[in-house]
This record gives structure tokens, C-alpha cells and sequence, in this order.
């Protein structure tokens, strides 16, 4: 009956145990709705059938579930592989199964099924004189991994297996398991750890956001965050929901930490760790001739298709082609021979990965397509025969330690990795934020794919086809020591103290955040702490942030303490005693000022601190209970306070010290005139008796109101908390004075000034990009010529004319487009997201506050002359065309062609002095559209954006060719469509009389195409290239017997394997890291 019930299910599975139990019911209608049968033991525990005859919360059908006595135990489970059996008491063999599998827990001691059969249905197929048999076939089974049928409800991924993950940012897997990669070759996190970045910030270092990264992956007991080291790439949000390719991210990654290594004891790690060395060659076999290439890899692109395994695809990689026949190779000084044609690999690094290639183009299809066929790879390999520099001492002998895997298909899909971390043969799965054992049977079986089989629907089979290895990490065996080894002591101290630091810093955050829910946050102003402020209001109480100015005491209570209570503390702590100070509540007003208000009253000394707090603060829920201190002056008792009595606070602007600085408070009477405080704050502010002085009231940051001396304070409106300031009464003349010197002269533009601050971020861009990075507090009114003056200070330039600004995208933080130069524009014109005033006065500083950011460069001409001159972006080629160099040029409008060209020269340092070397030209849609004479204007070059301008030096063919007899032509690229064209379009010379095969060795040079790249390109004559539909002549012999006019062009006709077109159909955009 067993083998019948889970014939179809589970055949996979180990047991441990099994056993069958028959529940004969005698009187099924006289059932309790909730019943149990009698206990059976299996496997060390207690079971029973949990019965429900009329139905669990539906009343259609029974419902029927297996059920394990919890044992006295801490942390256990049995997993159980069950069926449920109806049958007739008079017939076995009519019966109803249902089959389940379930891991059962403490949480979980029940499992099966609420719908199990339709109750009308049971009376006349199975009830029989009121009477059924339940039974229940039960097998345990054993959990080599420890998750079998795991929920992963609270699953705890450092817990279970010593490992964390890492969590995704919206399409982040396939870097996720590329990071998990890395960070267990030990070796490469070693040298990662061993990069200098003291001086350095996590959001700007790439080298300091993967050495953080490292660090909480190897300590945190949590899933780690990428968000920090994706910012240090200089990507948005908008990156972290777009999926790249693998091999691209790797590369890109470790060529930025490869320049972040040089020169320090990390220089020449990534190369000692994945760099090998494979050869090309062409060997003629009648003549002893070979022409050959080294070059380094970093990983080895091997075959799927047509390959059953891995030793397949490394066969059909180092296979030898045979040129012969009309594909002879030209070898030097001997003419047309035959010739093997091949690659060989001269080494194969410590660390060697594989990249398999699933992704691939179909030339039928004409798109990207994923290869899902059944590939096979070894735990171990011996790649010596593959090899042409074997050291028997040292065998090229491999073990498997990772295995990253694609799930899906072409449009999307997931990434995860396989990997074992340790010597030890243990593979966990790190798939995200969760990092779970598995069996060697999901590495080495369920991660190479399936062959089609088109009759199937089976889903597992069909997860299983879509599920494969896309890349492979192998380790040299005698290497393992190395590469695996111990980095405990290799993590840089700054980073340990740092991150340390971090933590306990969140951990104090944590406790307050806790402690708050009990205590309540008293700020305690002063006159001392007044005096000291600098800005609006009384002081600055950051409720959100919980954060106050300088000098403003913080104490703790509890909430429910009584203010009488906390009276007594400020005593002790004070050393005072009651009578030598009193505390007034601090509200905020209306027109958002925060001013002292009411002496505490003798009712208040009875209410709770908490009380204080909800009426101080604008948002009930968060901040501080507000006081302000009053403190008896020169031993003096505190004053009676009459209702006629009005406290002020006193600030004092310092001409000389460009300054307010508060002078404490005093107690008016309503009905005194505002005359009668100047000899006290003439005295207060220590000035000559006879000074005279300008009084205003600070009724708030952008009004500042004049008072008139003869007025009383009444008739002024004054009240408890207002604020007066004052300043000396100078003269005109004096005023310009102060105003030539860039000096502040009233206290009104010295509060305008103070309220107008903001702070912006300056970061270099274009040319300057090696220049530092400054922040700037200065005023948002202040000109664009004052603002480069500010910056050409800090970075020490001498003419701040030169300086150019750019405006930076507000999504991406990226330069958007530049400012035009006008002297007069404002800083909050030029900075779009500047913060509102109001965002700084929230806040105790502006390191509070989100700085802005704007981009600059230093030009080699004054700002204001670019109207008089051009900017021109040139993308410079080199000697192929994979080698661009992207230049900004500034020529006089009025310029030559020719003092254009000599400006490129010697802005790319081109390897050439006369500008008659150097083709200047145009191209829009892949096809060069114009080239430039060096005595034509620069006004003659358009400013089209849709046109690229190209310099290139011109090549030694076309320099030396014969004008009599060699042509030149255009050469273009496409695919499929001739009308649909890519790339860098180039000139090129027809050598009347060359053989082919030289002129397509002289092409392959001139594009840099690789060896295996080039067979793929197919050259044909496109006739009419600027038609709507070109026509098209395969090109089977030489070039030299086709004629192609002007109007024509060489067309090669491959793949477009530049990123953006590559994976068009896959990943959104390019890469980029920055540097």
C-alpha cells in the first residue's frame, strides 16, 4: 500500500521509519465535531487523527489532519511524509487517499487537509451502517540538510548555518551572488581589506563600501545592505531595479578596485588571484612559419550549446581550425599556406572562472536568447591537457566552490548562488537575504539545466530546465590554503573602530529609542546658554532629531514624574537653592518663533513632567519638554513678579565683530518707555555712556522692527519672551565703509544674512575631476561671481573667472547641464533643491540638513569669455576602434579648422604634431556625413546633437597609399539590416592588388576585434548607403575587382556587442562604477 500511495511522490526521499494505522469508526454520526482517534507511536513520537465529521470552518466536507503529540523538548521537528485513507469498512479496496508532506514543529503539530472529502458523497460511497475506516500511512523522513519542508517563518539564516545574506534591492540578486562569491575567496577579501581608505567616506569609496560590506557579512547577525556600496558607485535608485550582466558587473567592479590597489600593499592582487594567460595562433603546416598572441584573461567564456559538460566545452574551445583551400593564410615571406588556426592557454589562475555562456544571440531569431540545455560540470577537473605549460609538480587540478545560478528566462528571472566557503564539502544556496544548506544533488543535478522535451508539462521538470549555471568558480587544489585562508587578523583597525563605533552608536539610539517610551527629555535654557547662541530665537530644540544648540542642558526623567521632583534635581544639580531660581515653560507661537512664555505656576509644580513636554511641543508624540531657567543675579533674591512686570531677552549685534551675542534677560514695566533700558544696555554691552544705539524687536527671522525709543512697552505690544535687539548708531559714512569691506553695517542685513545660509556641496566634474571635494555655508543670495571667489579661495586657484558651474540632476545627484555665466544670477537660482531656510532653522546645523549639490571646473579661459568661444565634445579614436578617448574643447569662434585640430592634439596628447595628420569629421546614424578641411571655420562643424565629431590620426596605409591606383572607401557597421546601422563608421584604403586575405587581416586590425569575434563578420558591398533601402552585394573575393563609388560603402554585417545593444533585450543600460 506504501509503495502505491507515494509511488508518484518522494521516491527521492530517505526514510527513517514507517508504520500504517487503521481507525475503525462504529458510530460515525454519534462523532464529537472535534474528536481524536487512539495514539500510535512512530520514530520515537506520539500520533493521532484529528477528526473534524461535519467540517473545520466550512461544512461541505470532512476535514481530516494528522497530529503529533509534542514532546518535552526544546527546538524540535520530525518531518513526516503521510497519507489519509477513507475507506469502506466492508470493501478495502474502495477507498479515497490524499497525500502530504510536512515538517512538524512546536508551532505546527498539525497537518492535512480541511476540504479532505465531500460528506454527502462519504455516506453513499464509503459510510456503511454508520461505520468507516480512517486510516493513516505514515513515513518519517530523514533531513539532511535540516530545512526539509521548512516554513522559514522567523528562519534564522546565521543561526543555522554560521552565514548571513544579503538583501535585495529590487533587482539586485545577480550581484548579491556575485558579492557572496567574492567575499568567500578569502584571498580577494583580504586584499579588498588590505586598501588604504582611512581618509574615507562609504557613499564616495567604492573600496570602503566593500570593505564594510565584507565586515557585516562576516559579524552581522542580520541580512547586510548593498544600499551604501551602490551609492559609492555613484548609482540611484532607478540602477537598483535594472538587472546587468554578471561577467560585465565583475569586471567593472574589479578593474576600479585594481586601480584603487596600485600602489598600496594590495597592488597586483586581483591579477595574482584571477588573471591567466591564453595564446593565439596561426601555425602554417608546410613552412616552419607562426604568428602569434598572448593575451590575459580574467575568466574563459565556454560553450553550451552543443556541449554536454564542461570538459565538451573546453574541447571545442582550444579545437584547431584548418585554413586551407580559398581561406589560406598570407604568412610573411612565404605567400598563401595552409595553417592550423587556434588558442591554447599558456596558464590558468588560483582562482578560475568560468562563465558559461546561457545568454546568447540566435542569428535566425535575431535577438538574445537564454540557453537552457543540460550541462554538466565536475566537483573536480584537471585542466593540464588544455594547457601548454604544465608543471607536474604543480598540476592544474580544481575544485568546485561556487556555482552561480539563473532561474527563468530570458526577460526575466532570478539570481542565486551555490557556494562551498569552506575546505569542508558543505554547499549552502545564498539566495538573498536568506542562506540555507543543500545537497550536492542540487548542485551537481538541478543546476545544469534539462534538455527540451516538448511532450511535458511536468512543472518540476520544467523549474528544472530553466534553472542553471551560468558561471562556475573553481580553485586551484594547491592554492586552497591560500585562497581560503583565515582574514580574522587582516581587517584594517579604522574599519573595525569605525563599524564599532557605528554600532554602538545605534545601539545607544535603540536604548534611548526604548528609554523614551518610559522618560521624557527636559531641555533647560539659561542666560549662559543664551549668551552663547548664535541665531534666532532663544536656542534651537531639534524635536524630531532630539538634538538642541550648544550650551543647552539635557536632563532625563520619567514621565510620570512630578515637576516639584524634577525641581529638586535641577537643585542638586544646580547646587541651588529654591529660592535662587525659577522656570518658565517655552512655547512655540504662531508665527513659528519659540519663545519663553509663564513662570510655572504652584498647580504646575503638581502636574507630571510629560505634561510639560505635550504642551511645548508642536507634535505631541516626539521632543522635548522645554524650560527656560530664570537664575537670581549677584546673590540678589529672585524678583517679585507683578502683573505689570514684562521678561525680555537682550542680543547685541557687534559691528566689529561681525556678531549677535546675547546679553541675558530683564524684567520691564509695561508702562516705561523703551528709552528707559538704554543706559542697561549700555552698560550690559560695555560701551561708552554717551553711545547711541538703534533698538529693534526680533519678532521673527525675516522681520526685524525698528523701535521707537519714545513708545512704552505697552503701546509696543511687548510680552513675556519677546526678544530686543540693538547695535551702535553709526553714521553713513561709516556704513559704505563697512559695505566696501564686505562687512555687514545694520542687524537687519546681518539677520537677513543669518536666515539666507545655506550649505552646498562642490564636486568637480569634466577636467577638474581630480580636484577635492568642498562644502560651502554661504549665503543664498550671494552671485555666481561671489560663489566662485568663495570656491577659488578654498581650492587655492588664483583667477576665479575660470571657475564653471553645472547644476546636478536632483534624482541621480549626476551633472545635468551647465549654468550659463551671468554675474548677477543667484545661488538659489543655480541650486534648484535648495533647502528652505526654514528646512536650517529645524535644525541644530547644517550637517542636519541634505547639502545640495553643485558641480564645478576650472577652465583654461575666464567664464565670461565663452561667448566670444566654442565648447566642442571630440570623440578622439586610436589606432583600432575600440580605443575612444571623449575630449572637451574650447576654440575661439572665430578659429580654423587647423587651430581646432592643434588643439586636440594637444589636448589628447596624440602621438603627432602637423594637424595635415589628424581627419576631423562628422557622423550621424553611423555614417560619416562630412570631413573638414583644416582652412575651413570652426563654425562650419555643427553643434547638432544627433552628430558625433571624430578625430583620429590618420593610418600609415592610407598616408602611403597610391592615389593613381588604391581607393578609399567607407567602411560602416550593421546587422542584418543595412539600413539600420551602429558603431564608428572609418575610412579605408583598397590596395590595388593585395590579396584578400591581407585586407581582411589589415580590417580586423583596424576594428580590434578579437580572433573568434572576426570569423563571425561578413563583408558585403552596400550599394546606395543613404537610400531607405540599400541593396546589398556579398563581398566573396577581392575587394580590389568591386566597384564601390561614393555613394557606397563596406559594410560589415555582426552582432553589435557593445553593452547597451547586447543585452537590450535583457538588462536596461550600460554599467558604470564610478571611479
Amino acid at each position: 500500500m506504501f509503495q502505491e500511495l507515494f509511488a508518484s511522490k518522494g521516491a527521492d526521499l530517505q526514510q527513517r521509519d514507517r508504520t500504517s494505522f487503521h481507525w475503525h469508526i462504529k458510530d460515525w454520526k454519534g462523532l464529537e465535531q472535534k474528536t481524536r482517534s487512539s495514539p500510535f507511536q512512530l520514530d520515537g513520537y506520539t500520533w493521532r487523527i484529528l477528526l473534524f465529521p461535519r467540517g473545520n470552518n466550512q461544512k461541505k466536507s470532512i476535514s481530516a489532519y494528522l497530529e503529533v503529540e509534542a514532546p518535552e523538548k526544546e527546538s524540535w521537528y520530525i518531518c513526516g511524509q503521510f497519507a489519509l485513507v477513507v475507506s469502506n469498512p466492508n470493501d478495502p479496496h474502495s477507498y479515497f487517499s490524499n497525500v502530504a508532506n510536512h515538517r512538524f514543529t512546536a508551532e505546527e503539530v498539525d497537518w492535512g487537509f480541511t476540504r479532505f472529502y465531500d460528506i454527502e458523497n462519504l455516506s453513499t460511497k464509503f459510510l456503511h451502517n454508520n461505520q468507516v475506516v480512517l486510516s493513516v500511512y505514515l513515513r518519517t523522513i530523514h533531513d539532511e540538510t535540516g530545512i526539509l519542508w521548512h516554513s522559514f517563518n522567523n528562519y534564522d539564516s546565521r543561526k543555522e548555518t554560521g552565514y548571513t545574506g544579503i538583501r535585495n534591492q529590487g533587482a539586485t540578486c545577480y550581484m548579491n551572488s556575485l558579492l557572496q562569491s567574492l567575499y568567500f575567496t578569502n584571498a580577494f577579501r583580504k586584499a579588498v581589506y588590505e586598501i588604504p581608505t582611512e581618509n574615507e567616506e562609504p557613499t564616495k569609496s567604492v573600496a570602503l563600501a566593500l570593505q564594510r560590506l565584507f565586515y557585516h557579512l562576516q559579524y552581522s547577525a542580520h541580512p547586510v545592505s548593498t544600499t551604501e556600496l551602490t551609492r559609492s558607485f555613484g548609482w540611484d535608485s532607478a540602477e537598483s531595479f535594472t538587472q546587468h550582466d554578471v561577467q560585465e558587473f565583475n569586471r567593472v567592479l574589479q578593474d576600479n578596485l585594481e586601480a584603487k590597489m596600485k600602489g598600496t600593499p594590495a597592488d597586483g592582487a586581483i591579477s595574482a588571484l584571477f588573471k591567466g594567460k591564453m595564446k593565439s595562433f596561426i601555425k602554417c603546416l608546410n613552412v616552419d612559419f607562426e604568428s602569434s598572441r598572448t593575451e590575459d584573461y580574467y575568466d574563459i567564456q565556454l560553450n553550451v550549446k552543443g556541449c554536454k559538460d564542461l570538459n565538451d566545452s573546453f574541447d571545442e574551445y582550444i579545437a584547431v581550425e584548418t585554413l586551407e583551400g580559398d581561406n589560406k593564410y598570407m604568412a610573411e615571406g612565404y605567400g598563401l599556406q595552409d595553417a592550423n588556426k587556434g588558442v591554447i592557454f599558456e596558464s590558468f589562475p588560483p582562482v578560475l572562472n568560468l562563465q558559461l555562456k546561457r545568454f546568447d544571440y540566435d542569428y535566425m531569431e535575431d535577438t538574445m536568447v537564454k540557453i537552457n540545455d543540460r550541462h554538466e560540470f565536475p566537483a573536480e577537473i584537471n585542466l593540464d591537457k588544455y594547457c601548454c605549460n604544465v608543471n607536474k609538480d604543480d598540476p592544474y587540478d580544481y575544485e568546485l566552490h561556487g556555482v552561480l545560478v539563473h532561474s527563468g528566462d530570458i526577460s526575466s528571472g532570478h539570481y542565486f548562488a551555490l557556494l562551498r566557503p569552506e575546505k569542508e564539502d558543505k554547499w549552502y544556496r545564498f539566495d538573498d537575504d536568506r542562506v540555507i544548506p543543500v545537497t550536492k544533488k542540487e548542485v551537481f543535478e538541478e543546476s545544469i539545466g534539462d534538455n527540451e522535451v516538448k511532450a511535458s508539462r511536468d512543472s518540476a521538470q520544467m523549474i528544472k530546465r530553466f534553472t542553471n549555471a551560468y558561471m562556475l568558480v573553481y580553485i586551484q587544489k594547491s592554492k586552497l590554503d591560500k585562497m581560503l585562508g583565515n582574514v580574522e587578523n587582516d581587517i584594517p583597525v579604522h574599519l573595525k573602530k569605525r563599524l564599532d563605533d557605528e554600532k554602538a552608536k545605534l545601539e545607544r539610539r535603540k536604548k534611548d529609542k526604548l528609554d523614551m517610551q518610559l522618560h521624557v527629555k527636559v531641555a533647560v535654557v539659561n542666560d549662559k546658554s543664551f549668551n552663547d547662541y548664535q541665531g534666532f530665537d532663544i536656542g534651537v530644540f531639534d524635536d524630531r532629531g532630539l538634538e538642541v544648540s550648544p550650551g543647552v542642558d539635557i536632563f532625563k526623567a520619567l514621565k510620570t514624574e512630578k515637576l516639584s521632583t524634577f525641581k529638586q534635581n535641577l537643585m542638586e544639580h544646580y547646587k541651588m537653592e529654591a529660592d535662587q531660581f525659577r522656570l518658565w515653560t517655552i512655547l512655540y507661537r504662531q508665527n513659528k518663533t519659540i519663545r519663553v512664555d509663564q513662570p510655572l505656576s504652584i498647580q504646575e509644580d503638581r502636574s507630571v513632567v510629560d505634561k510639560i513636554r505635550e504642551t511645548t511641543c508642536v507634535n505631541h508624540i516626539v521632543g522635548f519638554a522645554k524650560l527656560y531657567m530664570e537664575i537670581a543675579q549677584d546673590d540678589k533674591p529672585l524678583p517679585a513678579l507683578k502683573n505689570e512686570h514684562i521678561l525680555l531677552f537682550i542680543k547685541y549685534f557687534d559691528i566689529n565683530e561681525q556678531r549677535t551675542r546675547g546679553l541675558g534677560h530683564l524684567f520691564v514695566s509695561r508702562h516705561d518707555k523703551i528709552a528707559s533700558i538704554i543706559p542697561s544696555l549700555i552698560d550690559r554691552a560695555q560701551l561708552p555712556k554717551n553711545s547711541s544705539l538703534l533698538l529693534y524687536e526680533e519678532v521673527k527671522p525675516t522681520l526685524i522692527e525698528p523701535l521707537r525709543h519714545s513708545k512704552t512697552f505697552n503701546e509696543s505690544e511687548f510680552q513675556h519672551g519677546d526678544i530686543i535687539c540693538f547695535q551702535l548708531s553709526i553714521s553713513q559714512k561709516e556704513i559704505d565703509t563697512l559695505v566696501r569691506k564686505g562687512l555687514i553695517a545694520t542687524l537687519p542685513n546681518y539677520c537677513s544674512h543669518l536666515y539666507n545660509q545655506a550649505a552646498v556641496l562642490f564636486k568637480p566634474t569634466g577636467e577638474s575631476k581630480s580636484l577635492p571635494e568642498i562644502t560651502l555655508v554661504m549665503d543664498r543670495t550671494s552671485t555666481y561671481s561671489t560663489i566662485a571667489l568663495r570656491l577659488a579661495t578654498q581650492l587655492k586657484v588664483e583667477v576665479a573667472s575660470k571657475i564653471r558651474f553645472t547644476e546636478a540632476n536632483s534624482i541621480t545627484g549626476q551633472p545635468r547641464s551647465i549654468i550659463q555665466y551671468k554675474p548677477g544670477v543667484r545661488l538659489e537660482d543655480m541650486v534648484l533643491n535648495l533647502p528652505k531656510p526654514q528646512d536650517y532653522l529645524q535644525h541644530v546645523g547644517f550637517d542636519h540638513v541634505i547639502k545640495p549639490i553643485l558641480f564645478y571646473e576650472v577652465l583654461e579661459v575666464d567664464v565670461a569669455d565663452l561667448d566670444s568661444k566654442r565648447s566642442m565634445e571630440i570623440t578622439v579614436i586610436g589606432q583600432t576602434l575600440r580605443k575612444e578617448n571623449k575630449i572637451s574643447v574650447l576654440v575661439p569662434r572665430i578659429s580654423t579648422v587647423s587651430m581646432l585640430v592643434n588643439t586636440i592634439i594637444s589636448k589628447a596628447k596624440l602621438d603627432v604634431h602637423d594637424p595635415m595628420r589628424v581627419r576631423l569629421f562628422e557622423v550621424q546614424n553611423a555614417v560619416i556625413i562630412q570631413e573638414f578641411s583644416l582652412e575651413q571655420t570652426v563654425d562650419c562643424v555643427t553643434q547638432e546633437k544627433a552628430v558625433t565629431i571624430y578625430a583620429e590620426i590618420i593610418p600609415k596605409d592610407e598616408l602611403e597609399m597610391n592615389v593613381d591606383e588604391d581607393r578609399l572607401i567607407q567602411v560602416v557597421h550593421y546587422h542584418n539590416k543595412p539600413s539600420e546601422r551602429y558603431g564608428i563608421p572609418f575610412r579605408f584604403v583598397i590596395i590595388k592588388g593585395e590579396p584578400f586575405e591581407q585586407t581582411k587581416k589589415r580590417l580586423q586590425k583596424r576594428t580590434g576585434m578579437g580572433d573568434m569575434d572576426w570569423k563571425k563578420v561578413k563583408l558585403n558591398v552596400i550599394k546606395n548607403l543613404n537610400s531607405e533601402q540599400p541593396s546589398v552585394v556579398p563581398v566573396t573575393e577581392s575587394l580590389d575587382a568591386i566597384q564601390i563609388t561614393g555613394e557606397d560603402a563596406l559594410g560589415l554585417d555582426h552582432v553589435d556587442k557593445s553593452t547597451r545593444s547586447r543585452f537590450s533585450s535583457v538588462f536596461d543600460k550600460g554599467l558604470f562604477i564610478r571611479g
